[in-house]
């Protein structure tokens, strides 16, 4: 993409912006939270890694993912891959057994925004209070609303499927998305409760894709 056509595009986005970044994208219920309103300009994806998950598996990772939320939404996002930042014992949970998502979070939410998505990632374990427990291992955390995520490679059982824990934590944190309320098997969105199951999602369900683009 030339320099002009980049300066052009970013106009063009600056006046849809202000023109439609008051509007609903779409409806929500009181269980599964609205879906805010969205600019429709196509935001960065900021790679943040820790601890000893490198920069060349970040990259790596960052080719597949924007090629399958191309694949998934027919828009093609860029991203950037940050320096790798050490996890330091301020980020563990009490018994610093395992990493507070949340606190990961907290750390990278300063440089997000709307137009700057940070994910977090590492290959330590990561946990946050949920399901009733205070502290419950995840794959994945999004804190709704927000502009920052973290994914995890500690729980996922084939690493071959780790762009889509990672692509679920962009859609809550981009959309303000919750589950998919149909709880449909093959959607992307489908909550784990629990027991995350990749097999067939590869994609969005007909209706999470009705509701959520970019």
């Amino acid at each position: 993409m030339t320099m002009r056509l980049k300066i052009d595009i970013l106009l063009l986005c600056a006046v849809i912006c202000t023109a439609s970044c008051s509007k609903n994208r779409g409806e929500g219920n009181g269980l599964y939270g609205e879906i805010e309103a969205k600019c429709l300009c196509p935001p960065t994806i900021h790679l943040q890694p820790y601890g000893n998950f490198s920069q060349r598996e970040a990259d790596k990772l960052g080719k597949e993912l924007t090629k399958k939320i191309e694949e998934i939404f027919g828009v093609e996002l860029d991203y950037e891959v940050h320096p790798s930042l050490p996890l330091s014992d301020t980020l563990m949970n009490d018994a610093k057994t395992r990493y507070r998502a949340e606190k990961m979070i907290h750390s990278m939410a300063a440089d997000a925004n709307k137009h700057n998505i940070y994910i977090g990632l590492t290959h330590k374990d990561i946990s946050c209070s949920i399901h009733g427990k205070k502290d419950w291992g995840v794959q994945g955390l999004s804190l709704i609303p927000g502009n920052a995520c973290v994914a995890s490679t500690f729980r996922v059982k084939d690493r071959k499927d780790f762009w889509k824990v990672v692509c679920h934590e962009f859609i809550h944190t981009y959309f303000t998305y919750n589950h998919c309320p149909k709880d449909n098997p093959s959607c992307l969105m489908q909550a784990a409760k629990g027991h995350p199951r990749y097999k067939g999602k590869n994609a969005l369900c007909s209706y999470c894709s009705s509701v959520l683009k970019i």
